[in-house]
């Protein structure tokens, strides 16, 4: 008789419920493997619901995989002590970006989880399948390389495993059979996939998890394999697709290809109708052809102008480099020209940063244009990036708060699913104060001008005083704050970011629930 294994990513708990690309992968390669076809049983969970609901949906695991982001780590680790305590014999298996690499933090983590058997470092495919016959045949995984174990008193790491060099040996989910069955048996759920034409990032930014030796090199999978991919979400009438690529359109022509593949289907019968991209960096000429093939065919979008600063010490210390500013205001006139509607990306408390420079770089982000916004983002310490380490942290002095993550439209988070992120809320270059003056003016900002609800009125004082957008955010918001009984509402919004700020910097959380929204969470902007 088979044994039962369970694949299990909850997600992000948010209104999205994404076909799970990860743990379907990991699924098709065991699968590939014949003395793992033959021996178990792999079921894939991705739904969300109180663990012991979905602890009584198993029968009898021998073996749990459960994949850790951010957004569900604390939530899964919820469930994996009740799937412990409903499965005393099962092993419990974890993968994923937020499962720790340093040996420090490998001892913390498994410390603080001791319903964890097992740590996969890396890419998980091969791992997990080499882990499941080494189960099979003896109980032994000493010899899977890529791994932490408990054994009796203590902790091995076996040695690092290389990364996959052919990952069309890969087989995809879409068309192996695997999401035919969670369509047949969750279809009125799933509102979009998670899809990747390559894996591997060139760049080594400080901040972010690609941001690494491991997985500088990409490899890419075969296009027709990726045209019938595309076949099935179209098919399957699949409007939102997540794309996971860390640069798409850095291989011009074939993404080019990849593009017009979509857009036809977008043409013909309206699936896929959008794509999340996370456009390549500093080749943002190459992508206006590829974004207009997508409007084409009527396949929604929107193009990243990946910034993150515009201070020059500040991307050298993150190691990045940007285009010129007169080429920026150019590429977005390229864009709007076209009708294609741009957003510049930009991240507060980075190293190097001032107030100055990041109201700076605000300002050159605004423009008059109504096709163009963009979005801020804090800046957040994330497990195994080069900022979250302990050198990063001293030379810049970078002070950091822990706080409840939130993601907005998600109901609040109850005690047992409680997420958590670093938020950094001071460097050498912006202490506290100034950081919080940069909190406020961001969000304010971005309520007011990039939401369109003082747009026209700014630009006008702009044109009639010549001062700068964040110069007259400002003096709004020093009049507002001063004037609560003329300005109730508008004094409403500086006060709920004001009590954001503070939350952040106490401990509590990212983000509140907004009674507009139905006691919904929502970003500071989003809820002024």
């Amino acid at each position: 008789m088979k044994k039962n294994v369970y694949l299990i990513d909850l997600g992000t708990g948010s209104d999205r419920n994404l076909l799970p690309l990860g743990v379907g992968l990991i699924s098709s390669y065991a699968r590939s493997r014949p003395m793992i076809d033959a021996d178990y049983d792999i079921h894939i969970h991705f739904l969300r619901d109180d663990p012991e609901t979905i602890a009584k949906s198993f029968v009898d695991p021998a073996v749990i995989g459960m994949a850790l982001y951010v957004w569900n780590k604390n939530a899964s680790l919820t469930l994996a002590a009740e799937l412990r305590k409903k499965f005393p014999d099962t092993v419990i298996v974890v993968g994923g970006y937020s499962v720790p690499k340093q040996p420090r933090e490998i001892e913390r983590f498994l410390n603080d989880a001791p319903e964890i058997d097992v740590l996969i470092h890396g890419e998980g495919e091969f791992t997990f399948a080499d882990l499941l016959e080494s189960l099979g045949k003896t109980g032994d995984v000493s010899a899977v390389s890529g791994l932490t174990y408990r054994t009796t008193g203590r902790f091995v790491t076996t040695p690092q495993r290389q990364r996959i060099t052919n990952i069309e040996d890969i087989p995809s989910p879409f068309l192996d059979g695997t999401f035919d069955a969670l369509m047949a048996s969750h279809r009125d759920k799933v509102t979009g996939v998670v899809w990747e034409t390559n894996r591997g990032c060139p760049f080594s930014c400080t901040f972010c998890d690609w941001g690494n030796a491991d997985v500088n090199k990409i490899k890419k999978f075969d296009l027709d394999r990726l045209k019938a991919e595309l076949d099935w979400i179209s098919d399957n009438q699949i409007f939102y697709v997540f794309l996971s690529d860390a640069n798409f359109g850095i291989f011009l022509e074939r993404d080019m290809e990849l593009a017009k593949y979509i857009a036809s289907l977008g043409r013909s019968n309206g699936y896929p109708g959008y794509m999340a991209i996370n456009w390549t960096k500093n080749s943002h000429d190459r992508i206006i052809e590829i974004a207009d093939c997508f409007a084409s065919g009527n396949v929604e979008t929107s193009v990243t102008l990946a910034m993150q600063s515009f201070s020059e010490r500040t991307l050298a210390a993150i190691k990045r480099k940007n285009i010129k500013s007169e080429s920026l205001l150019m590429l977005k006139k390229a864009y709007h020209d076209k009708n294609l509607p741009t957003y510049t990306e930009l991240i507060l408390g980075l190293p190097e940063e001032t107030y100055k420079s990041f109201v700076d770089g605000l300002d050159q982000a605004m423009s008059t244009r109504l096709s163009d916004h963009w979005t801020c983002h804090l800046c957040t310490l994330l497990e195994n990036t080069e900022m979250s380490s302990d050198d990063c942290r001293s030379k810049h002095d970078i002070r950091t708060s822990v706080c409840s993550a939130g993601l907005s439209r998600r109901s609040s988070n109850n005690e047992l699913d409680q997420e958590f992120e670093e938020v950094v809320v001071s460097t050498r270059t912006m202490p506290p104060d100034h950081w919080r003056r940069a909190y406020s003016i961001n969000y304010l900002s971005s309520a007011l001008f990039n939401f369109r609800s003082a747009f026209f009125a700014i630009n006008y004082l702009k044109h009639l005083t010549g001062f700068s957008f964040t110069g007259i955010i400002e003096s709004l918001i020093n009049i507002v704050s001063s004037d609560y009984t003329t300005f109730p509402v508008f004094s409403r919004g500086v006060s709920h970011v004001s009590q954001q700020h503070d939350k952040i910097t106490h401990g509590i959380a990212s983000m509140s629930e907004v009674s507009e929204l139905g006691g919904n969470m929502a970003l500071p902007h989003e809820a002024v």
